[in-house]
């Protein structure tokens, strides 16, 4: 074989590669239920919310749902379910093994993995928030402003998932990592984890300083902060999940 036709093969093989990946993620239930509950349960808050007459609390201490960034962002936690089941599935009966063995390359596997991930989260990240933000956004503020708004609440939807897929590998189950990603805030919300020096740097927290609806005025963080801490979870969370698929699955 010569250098072009191995170099041509090689290619071949990595888009064949990324499309099987990419095939597992879109032909799963979990993928089109989530991703459809998701969308339901986003413009139907954010429909809500723009109408201003849903209030959370009583008497003068009801605040506008347009400002409980907490309750608007809840259904990025159904959306990480796609990246969850798109890796913690394949532990389950042995599938794992099969795919090292038609794939012993485990670098170009775990590329082609967080490549289908990003190709499946990315558009419909677009799709499940630009309904219901727009909703709330337009007639509120310019189209720069809009424009920012989207991007902010895009890269939350791109990045929690991410967190949520290294977190599914290193634990090799899909019930864990939502659990852990639902448990801090809640958490947070109670006051039973009290420790604003930390708590501003959770992922969660992160994604509410990014959209710009804080928690709580003591882990506020500036916007470029929050995408700098948001993006370094997820990094940590793809290189923890690209380890262990490396050096423990067998």
């Amino acid at each position: 074989m010569t250098a072009d036709a191995a170099t041509a093969a090689v290619g071949l093989r990595r888009r064949d590669l990324f499309a099987a990946e990419v095939t597992k993620i879109v032909t799963h239930p979990v993928t089109w239920l989530a991703i459809a509950a998701t969308l339901v349960l986003n413009t139907g808050l954010d429909a809500a919310a723009a109408t201003d007459a849903v209030r959370i609390g009583a008497g003068d201490g009801a605040v506008a749902l347009s400002e409980l960034g907490g309750v608007l962002m809840a259904p990025v936690y159904v959306f990480v379910l796609v990246a969850v089941f798109a890796a913690g599935s394949e532990y389950h009966n042995g599938q794992l093994r099969v795919t090292f063995t038609a794939v012993p390359d485990r670098l170009r596997l775990y590329a082609a993995k967080l490549a289908a991930l990003l190709a499946v989260t990315v558009p419909a990240a677009v799709a499940v928030v630009t309904p219901g933000r727009l909703a709330l956004l337009l007639g509120e503020a310019s189209t720069p402003d809009i424009a920012v708004e989207l991007l902010r609440w895009y890269a939350v939807y791109v990045v929690l998932p991410v967190i949520g897929f290294g977190l599914a590998i290193v634990t090799r189950n899909v019930v864990a990592p939502p659990t852990l990603l639902v448990l801090a805030p809640v958490l947070v919300a109670t006051g039973v984890f009290q420790v604003p020096e930390v708590i501003r740097l959770l992922p969660h927290e992160a994604s509410l300083s990014l959209v710009g609806t804080p928690a709580y005025s003591v882990t506020e963080l500036h916007p470029g902060a929050a995408a700098a801490v948001l993006a370094g979870w997820g990094v940590l969370a793809a290189a923890a999940g690209g380890y262990c698929l490396f050096r423990r699955d067998a």
